[in-house]
């Protein structure tokens, strides 16, 4: 059975059906001795015939056929309404396939009347915040409920448990009844390590005015068909790496990580072989936890599930991966990478995904540090160590009910060192890795990470993606820049952005070392020397702000001030041949540094063009200025580039861009 269909959502509709008749009786709120009368009863049901959501029997299944329900009238911001407005104090609701109809509470298989709990089950759950009143207290009179139209609107909340966690006091469900808003009524859960928070489901904040309309049979109107949407708990996270370097095959050594909040690259240095390590906030779910839930209060996630997590859940400051027996393949010592995106090696057999609790307000950092090997066909091995990456806090912000892979793509570049830490230098350009976020609830998001120091992230929409790692033609595509543990301020002088073509794609790929190399020696080269270059290079334009559109299609802010995100969208393609085109962004930490043919004069307005670039100099002897110039003067002297003397800090992002 898959249960994360679409949205992954599970459908819990609590139902009234048409009330026939405005009797003053039809207009009461509990009804425990009379006879009911039918068309004014609330049912629960899952009353949403979908084929893409898990629905009756199988949502059920999912929900472990039942689920605990919260429901007030007349709800306001603050504190709770009034006890007398409390309608469902926690009641538990049963699921029991073909029972319709058999008795007035229930129309879709689902009845709360009567229903029974142990002493245990009903001493944790605990009905009103900072109270010790359980739910004992009304599990004796659970009884038929009935829409009070004298009352402005209702509020529904609902929690999902397994019972016997709850039963053996393993899951502890609190309800919060006090707030800044009403937003802030959500749950306090705390697990132990014996919990199983896989099967703890939440369900969206549901608030039903009676201004909603008259058309009671339409799904949420006023003493209609409610909609309970759940949403699984947890988030699902998985890592995979692969590797495109012509010639040689990449086998993992070693990760390493520290138990320290944002630590240093250089504080990394406990190592793991049997299992993925990287930085970052644990929230493995083997710990116990508690968990506070409140709603989303804006935009497009309104009254979805928020979770803050504390406890033991977040002891540790490093996330481990992967390794659940030695057997499994995984990343690990002596794994050795997939060659393409579609064939990853992931942190766990076959690319099983790791249930981790959700960090919606992360703000760190994921640093990765490792050690690899290359392997030529011959048996020659060069060993690289010490290699980094870094992607924004930004990108892992997990949400709930959500799954993100993250693949990281070892290239021709590499800032580890092939030699003697220390005492040999790095690699000549920096390693980079590709992470891909693929977000698979209400589509997919795809970020691309060009990772070292600095490192280049691209990212778009979720309708710009395709499934091999690239975007479409025609789709804005953002970029950040992650320099130093915090999100660069972007401008034309230090984010650049180039359409980049190569006369041969097997002799002359083009990759991000490749590009750097090319783009080092352009303005040296003169108008003949770059119409025969192998990669040609033309620049484009940005567009710098401090937002993107995040992967459930709201506006992220990454920086409060700062225009720390370009932007540019890819040309679009109508002609197959070539399929792909390639777009190369060029950050500049520092410039490098240049010699230039001293006084040289002989440039004419007839030669200034195909000389290549040409600068003009301004300032003092030993301190001199040089400005590419853009047109030309007979008054003027000009000065053309020779040879690079400083490399300067660079960072590449090629980007594919496909019909």
């Amino acid at each position: 059975m898959n249960i994360m269909k679409k949205k992954n959502l599970f459908l819990a509709a609590i139902a009234a059906t048409a009330m026939a008749g405005c009797t003053s009786d039809d207009f009461v709120g509990d009804q425990s001795l009379r006879e009911a009368n039918e068309q004014a009863a609330i049912t629960f049901g899952f009353d949403v015939p979908t084929a893409t959501r898990a629905s009756g029997s199988e949502a059920a299944t999912a929900l472990g056929s039942q689920f605990i329900v919260y429901g007030e009238k007349s709800e306001t911001d603050g504190n709770a309404a009034a006890a007398t407005n409390l309608v469902f104090p926690n009641y538990q609701v049963n699921y029991a396939s073909n029972s319709a109809y058999t008795t007035t509470s229930n129309t879709k298989d689902w009845e709360y009347v009567g229903a029974t709990h142990s002493e245990a089950y009903q001493n944790n759950i605990t009905t009103k915040t900072g109270s010790s009143e359980a739910v004992s207290a009304n599990s004796a009179t659970q009884t038929i409920k009935y829409w009070d139209y004298g009352a402005t609107n209702y509020v529904f909340t609902a929690i999902s448990a397994q019972q016997s966690d709850i039963t053996n006091g393993y899951v502890k469900i609190q309800k919060n009844t006090s707030g800044t808003t009403k937003f802030d009524k959500g749950y306090t859960l705390t697990l132990t390590s014996n919990a199983d928070p896989s099967k703890i489901y939440i369900s969206e904040r549901n608030e039903i005015s009676h201004t909603t309309g008259a058309d009671r049979t339409a799904v949420n109107a006023y003493g209609g068909n409610v909609t309970m949407k759940f949403r699984n708990l947890l988030s699902q996270v998985r890592v995979g790496i692969y590797e495109n370097i012509p010639g040689y095959t990449v086998t993992i050594k070693k990760f390493y990580y520290a138990d320290a909040a944002s630590p240093a690259f250089s504080a990394m240095t406990t190592e793991g072989t049997d299992k993925f390590y990287a930085n970052i906030p644990n929230m493995g779910t083997t710990n116990g936890a508690t968990l506070n839930i409140t709603y989303y209060d804006s935009g497009e996630s309104l009254n979805w599930p928020k979770v803050a997590v504390g406890g033991s859940a977040t002891t540790a400051n490093y996330i481990a991966l992967g390794g659940a027996d030695a057997s499994a393949t995984g990343l690990k010592a002596d794994a050795t990478v997939g060659e393409s995106a579609t064939s990853p090696t992931f942190n766990e057999t076959s690319g099983a995904y790791s249930p981790v609790f959700p960090q919606p307000e992360n703000t760190a950092n994921l640093k990765l540090k490792l050690d690899y090997t290359l392997t030529s066909p011959t048996g020659e091995t060069i060993n690289v160590t010490g290699a980094t990456a870094e992607i924004p806090g930004q990108y892992l912000a997990w949400k709930l009910n959500y799954k993100y892979t993250y693949l990281f793509k070892i290239s021709d570049n590499t800032n580890g060192s092939t030699g003697t830490p220390g005492t040999d230098p790095a690699g000549l350009y920096p390693i980079t890795f590709d992470a891909m976020e693929v977000i698979s609830d209400d589509g997919t998001a795809e970020y691309i990470t060009t990772v070292s120091e600095p490192s280049i992230t691209t990212y778009a929409k979720a309708s710009a993606v395709v499934t091999n790692g690239e975007y479409k033609a025609g789709e804005t595509i953002y970029a950040v820049v992650e320099d130093g543990g915090s999100l660069a301020t972007l401008n034309t002088e230090n984010m650049r952005l180039y359409t980049v073509t190569t006369s041969d794609a097997t002799k002359f790929p083009i990759t991000e070392a490749s590009v750097a190399e090319a783009i080092a020696e352009y303005d040296c080269m003169t108008a003949a020397e770059r119409t025969a270059a192998k990669i040609k290079f033309e620049k484009g334009s940005l567009t710098y702000d401090k937002t993107v559109v995040a992967e459930d299609g709201t506006t992220k802010e990454m920086h409060a001030s700062n225009n720390v995100v370009a932007s540019f969208t890819g040309a679009a393609i109508t002609d197959p041949s070539p399929a792909t085109q390639y777009y190369a962004i060029e950050y500049v930490k520092t410039p490098a540094t240049y010699s230039y043919d001293e006084g040289k004069s002989n440039y004419t307005s007839d030669t200034f063009t195909a000389a290549g670039p040409l600068f003009t100099r301004s300032g003092e002897e030993g301190s001199y200025t040089y400005t590419k110039a853009t047109t030309w003067s007979d008054e003027t002297t000009y000065y053309k580039r020779t040879a690079v003397t400083g490399t300067g800090t660079y960072a590449y992002k090629i980007v594919k861009v496909v019909p």
